[in-house]
């Protein structure tokens, strides 16, 4: 165990994205927030808060609380996309893989290290990353709402900063699970690829798609490309209120009472219950074992 630990830390001191990509986040919340350029919706205007009870303003500020760690998770899953398009191609690349492969190190603890950095270790940093990013909007949205006036304790109320944290912590942990076969996938890909990783991991599945329209004029690749990249926005993403483009506060505050109805617990128990979530853990479980074997008997100059 205490080498899978070490192999996990090489990683992470060779890959300084991993914990940087949150920084540069960070930075750019304070920055918003020292200039004051953080904007509440309907909150801290006149014409919201006639519209908009005390107890839904707390649940709006927790769905903000819960969009902005998806913004983070976001982030930092563009970052593990390209660790894990790099991890086992990299080595060979340098020629690193015959130091590595000198070493009492099985193909098994290798590949087991790099799928853990970008299936569990980013998900967490993303999780610490959303975290200081609620609190970073808390105290500017605070100060904000406190120098308009308002009742600046509502970016503080319980329900809101603890239900945000509770929600980014359940994301980390959805997030590991959902994207597990992507970053097999992307592995796999890097196992093999004897030069650009990145083209062997996007021409199957596009070409796959191109057949398909060509062929059956039926889109099911694509479906199915575009809900297991993007199926966490669905979280988060409200039908659609208007047709018409909202004109006055008070509008906006009805907009918002419509968004604070969302159940983003309940989105997350159905995606807990889903076939397509286990059976992507399972789908997952076959492409790193498929990388382990790619490794051992791959041309090492390759």
């Amino acid at each position: 165990m205490s080498r899978f630990i070490w192999l996990v830390r090489r990683e992470i001191w060779e890959h300084k994205a991993i914990w940087v990509a949150p920084l540069i986040v960070l930075a750019c919340l304070a920055l918003a927030a020292l200039t004051g350029n953080i904007h509440l919706g309907p909150i801290g205007t006149e014409d919201g808060l006639g519209v908009i009870a005390p107890e839904q303003q707390a649940r709006i500020v927790l769905i903000a609380y819960a969009g902005l760690a998806l913004v983070v998770f976001m982030v930092m899953g563009i970052v593990s996309l390209f660790y894990s398009l790099d991890s086992l191609y990299a080595d060979r690349r340098d020629r690193s893989v015959l130091f590595w492969k000198s070493l009492p190190l099985s193909d098994a603890e290798t590949v087991l290290s790099k799928f853990a950095v970008a299936a569990v270790v980013i998900p967490l940093v993303a999780l610490v990353g959303a975290v200081l990013a609620q609190l970073v909007i808390a105290i500017g949205g605070s100060a904000k709402l406190a120098m308009a006036g308002q009742a600046a304790g509502v970016m503080w109320d319980p329900q809101a900063i603890s239900g945000g944290i509770v929600i980014a912590i359940v994301w980390s942990i959805t997030a590991m699970l959902w994207y597990a076969p992507v970053v097999g996938y992307l592995m796999l890909a890097s196992a093999w690829a004897p030069k650009g990783p990145f083209l062997w991991a996007v021409l199957p599945p596009v070409g796959l798609f191109m057949l398909e329209r060509v062929l059956l004029q039926t889109n099911h690749v694509g479906d199915f490309i575009k809900e297991r990249m993007f199926g966490l926005v669905r979280l988060v993403r409200p039908e659609r209120i208007a047709e018409a483009e909202p004109e006055t506060g008070a509008e906006v505050g009805r907009q918002f009472v419509k968004l604070s109805e969302l159940d983003l617990l309940g989105s997350l128990r159905d995606f807990y219950t889903s076939a397509d979530l286990w059976l992507g853990v399972v789908v997952a479980g076959l492409l790193v074992a498929a990388a382990m074997w790619v490794r051992r008997y791959r041309d090492e100059t390759a």
